[in-house]
């Protein structure tokens, strides 16, 4: 399959990224996010971030692909055709004389019935009356002359029967053909090797551009190269409320972020510049009339749907969905732990199993445990007094 054009695969490739956020997600985590009526807020999180989703799908599916062939073998069939054609045109040639059989006799019989009637016109014309009393005492006889004779039906039954017998046979001989395997010589082994191997390049030439396109999309990340790695983390590092970063291996991060300000405008965590890292793990949103929505969609343990993401990408890219993740590919750490959003501000919504818990100075606490049991991601609606 030939590469699309890069800009098209751009296009594509960004918007199940932006949707799914499937490019970095949470490990497991403690989060804490303090949000006042007054606007003020403050928020941390300590733990795993992941983009071992991408890495998985760089390093294996992209990969697994090239795989998927296997070892080159060389097969070879058989050729009948030329045989069936023989027997076909045999079989056609026999229809086609017993077809001429069959007209020959059915003209034959027409002669005959021609002849008998006009023996028949000359008795009556030398007979006059007698023909008519003739035909009165014998009313079949009547019927006779205006039908076909029992020669002429027979002839027209032989002409059908064998047209009938060349379509069947013309079919049977269809249906002959098979092919069966067996052994190349070395001038088709050495001809489908040639054709294999050419595969196999270009296969790896589009894997290569697959991939650099998807180190491009994330500003030169690559988690096979430990030097992008160091300066992805480097650039990180120097980010205000960023307090440490830590490359794992496999695209894994352990991280320690903390913040704190005033929320005129909206919040979103994380955001690193120049890199496309998909929806944000969690955001707040400000509404009109005073009112802070307050998600975070990744801080929800939904295997399947990370699955279907990144299965997403990899099908949109043209390369066979998950490839050969499962195979050798590490599995994705699974998203636990616990968001605590503490407020002194109205709650007007929120998805918590137990609801608000009050605390010391007229606040209240709601609390996530993510985990294989969770349901939902983390949601709360709050009204600020400004």
């Amino acid at each position: 399959m030939k590469l699309r054009k890069f800009a098209a695969m751009a296009l594509v490739c960004i918007a199940p990224f932006s949707l799914s956020g499937c490019l970095i997600l949470p490990g497991e985590f403690t989060s804490d996010m303090t949000v006042m009526k007054s606007g003020d807020f403050k928020f941390s999180y300590k733990g795993q971030i992941q983009l071992l989703g991408l890495a998985n799908l760089l390093n294996n599916t992209i990969d697994g692909e090239l795989g998927e062939g296997g070892e080159f073998e060389a097969l070879c069939y058989t050729d009948g055709s030329e045989a069936v054609e023989a027997d076909k045109a045999s079989e056609a040639e026999t229809a086609k004389d017993e077809a001429k059989k069959a007209k020959r006799e059915e003209k034959v019989a027409e002669e005959s019935a021609a002849n008998a009637a006009a023996v028949k016109t000359m008795q009556r014309d030398s007979k006059g009356g007698a023909a008519t009393s003739t035909a009165e005492e014998d009313p079949d006889l009547t019927v006779q002359e205006n039908n076909d004779t029992p020669s002429e039906r027979d002839a027209s039954q032989a002409a059908e029967d064998a047209v009938a017998a060349a379509a069947d046979a013309a079919a049977e001989a269809a249906s002959a053909y098979e092919s069966e395997e067996r052994e190349c010589t070395k001038a088709e082994i050495a001809e489908q090797k040639a054709t294999w191997d050419e595969q196999q390049v270009e296969k790896k030439k589009k894997n290569e551009q697959q991939k650099k396109m998807f180190a491009m999309m994330l500003g030169g990340i690559d988690p096979k190269d430990p030097a992008t790695i160091k300066r992805f983390t480097k650039e990180v590092e120097r980010l205000a409320a960023w307090n440490k970063v830590e490359h794992l291996g496999d695209g894994l991060f352990m991280i320690d972020y903390s913040t704190s300000g005033r929320l005129a405008d909206d919040f979103a965590f994380p955001v690193i510049p120049r890199y496309a890292l998909g929806e944000p793990m969690i955001h707040i949103t400000r509404w009109d009339n005073g009112r802070v929505r307050v998600e975070a969609p990744a801080f929800h343990n939904d295997p399947d749907f990370s699955a279907m993401a990144m299965m997403g990408a990899g099908s949109i890219m043209g390369m066979g969905g998950m490839g050969g993740m499962g195979k050798t590919s590490k599995e994705p750490v699974a998203v636990k732990g616990t968001f605590t959003l503490t407020t002194d501000a109205k709650i007007l919504a929120n998805n918590t199993e137990e609801g608000p818990a009050d605390k010391a100075a007229g606040l209240q606490v709601l609390t996530w445990d993510i985990g294989p049991a969770s349901y939902g991601a983390p949601m709360a609606l709050l009204k600020l007094v400004m």
